[in-house]
């Protein structure tokens, strides 16, 4: 391994060491206000040069998520000075998932009829290379006007193939679901390009945490709230790509009765399900959650490879900036602390 890799793999797991701890969690869910959490997290946390310019009192949630954004791309951008290659993949994925992130956020909008509340939820730093016309897309009024303001988007092809048809809604699940197909495929295409041997099975390993999960938690939610077409729908929220569960073992979920059966068949006929032991539904999207978090965390630990750790570093770092959202939000809305710590995967 080359000085630069070696340097790549200690400034990741020195990153990754920085992590907010269980104390700071508890800390966390113990704050009475949005104006606690900020100011608490900006004196007690890494996160205090990110949130330097933040008002503690006058703080709202998108300020803060949108400073967390900017924090992980700068540690990205400082990670690429040792290895172009790992750091300009990860910046890209990055790059790809905010866009994703905003385009999703404005679709919701334009769906409700309230695309004029659109507030830029695309850094300023991503939009300069991604081929939205951020201007544009806040004055959108239909589909169409959206297309026409991301006509420079990688994303823009698979966009306008899910256009609605006249008179139809937009139909926001498989929009969202088509755009991380193509993520996931861009990914899987670069690892097998650029990748070999435990290496290439590493980071495959980091991706089907990502798309096989998300895949089981859309077939037992389709069949739990939607059973009249669970099978056909669920079909269609299925990512094409298989490395820990088969293509027979997802067939045997899909065409299951319900979803006490499904979550049978991933317990008892999948890797993930014999490592997560006794499944409780209740809590099925935290232990899964959790269980993702657990083995990106394996992987950033004990991979000697630095473009692994750098996006296990990028998976928990967002790990960690969801929650931090989710603390926000129930903070906002006075949930207990033990309702929001059952909703967080760090806690």
């Amino acid at each position: 391994m080359s000085q630069a890799s070696n340097v790549l793999l200690t400034k990741s797991r020195a990153m990754f060491g920085k992590r907010l701890t269980e104390q700071n969690v508890s800390d966390l869910l113990g704050c009475q206000t949005v104006t606690e959490v900020a100011a608490y997290l900006k004196n007690n946390t890494h996160y205090s040069e990110a949130l330097k310019k933040i008002d503690d009192s006058t703080v709202h949630r998108g300020q803060l998520e949108a400073a967390l954004d900017e924090l992980l791309h700068s540690e990205l951008t400082a990670l690429a000075k040792y290895d172009v290659d790992a750091g300009k993949y990860a910046l890209t994925i990055s790059s790809y998932q905010h866009q994703i992130k905003g385009i999703l956020s404005f679709l919701r909008l334009l769906s409700a009829g309230r695309a004029a509340e659109y507030v830029f939820t695309i850094p300023s730093y991503v939009t300069k290379k991604s081929g939205i016309d951020a201007i544009r897309l806040s004055q959108a009024k239909n589909y169409n006007e959206f297309l026409s303001a991301v006509s420079g988007s990688v994303f823009f092809r698979t966009l306008r193939q899910m256009a609605p048809s006249d008179g139809k809604t937009i139909d926001y699940t498989m929009i969202e679901h088509a755009l991380y197909s193509q993520l996931f495929k861009y990914i899987e295409s670069v690892i097998n390009k650029k990748f070999s041997g435990r290496d290439r099975e590493d980071l495959l390993g980091l991706l089907s945490v990502n798309t096989e999960l998300t895949s089981f938690l859309n077939i037992y939610r389709v069949k739990k709230y939607y059973s009249s077409c669970g099978e056909d729908l669920a079909r269609l929220l299925v990512f094409d790509f298989n490395y820990k569960i088969s293509k027979k073992t997802y067939e045997k979920m899909l065409k299951a009765e319900n979803a006490d059966e499904v979550l049978e068949i991933f317990r008892n006929e999948t890797f993930y399900g014999r490592e997560i032991g006794n499944l409780d539904d209740k809590f099925i999207d935290r232990l899964v959650n959790r269980l993702t978090y657990k083995r990106v965390r394996h992987l950033m630990r004990f991979s000697t490879n630095p473009t692994v750790a750098v996006f296990s570093y990028l998976m928990l770092s967002a790990i960690e900036r969801k929650d931090i959202v989710t603390i926000i939000e129930g903070v906002r809305y006075r949930m207990p602390p033990d309702d929001i710590a059952s909703l967080i995967t760090i806690a």
